[in-house]
This record gives C-alpha cells, structure tokens and sequence, in this order.
C-alpha cells in the first residue's frame, strides 16, 4: 500500500517486483500530515501482512502509536528510505529490524 505521491508510488513498485508481490495500490490516509489514527484503527483489524509506503511524519507518528500509545512520543529516528518491520505481539507490537540507508551502502 502506498499514499498516492508519486515517489512513495515508485518505492512501492520498486519493493513489490523485488519481494514477488502484485497487489499494490494507492491507499488514502498515507499522507505527511494526515491522522495516524486512521491505519491504526485500520491495522488493528487486519489479519494479514502488509508493508506501507508512505511519509513523515505520518509513520514516525503511526510506529508511536502503535509501539507505545502515544503518537507524540518519538519511537524510532526514521531517515528518508528507512525500512521498519513492526510484529503483532500479545497486547501490543514490537519492533523487529530497522535499516536506514547507511547500512546498505
């Protein structure tokens, strides 16, 4: 799922052909500055995998909310092409790996 911005659209696609994936699909939502309370009340729900493309300081927010209940509580230092993996957990998530672009080059 990606927001509908042309590069979050682009990484999405980019993402996809590398991990074998063909569903993807602009989302509303996604935006920089859109409520992070929208995905979580909508992840909360879901019974499946899924990776977001999308922007900051909206998923710096969501990570918040998600890891601590607080979306004003930065979580994670995210950098620009920053790869985060959440995991449902018993009460709650956790976060699994982070790379930033630093430890790919």
């Amino acid at each position: 799922m990606h927001s509908g911005k042309a590069r979050a659209r682009q990484t999405a696609e980019i993402l996809a052909r590398y991990l074998g994936v063909s569903n993807v699909r602009e989302v509303d939502g996604l935006n920089p500055n859109d409520d992070p309370r929208i995905w979580f009340e909508r992840i909360s729900s879901l019974d499946h995998d899924l990776m977001m493309v999308g922007h900051l300081p909206h998923l710096s927010r969501l990570v918040s909310l998600l890891i601590v209940g607080n979306l004003d509580v930065k979580v994670v230092e995210f950098r620009y092409s920053g790869v985060l993996r959440l995991s449902r957990v018993e009460g709650g998530w956790v976060i699994n790996w982070f790379i930033t672009p630093d430890l790919v080059r």
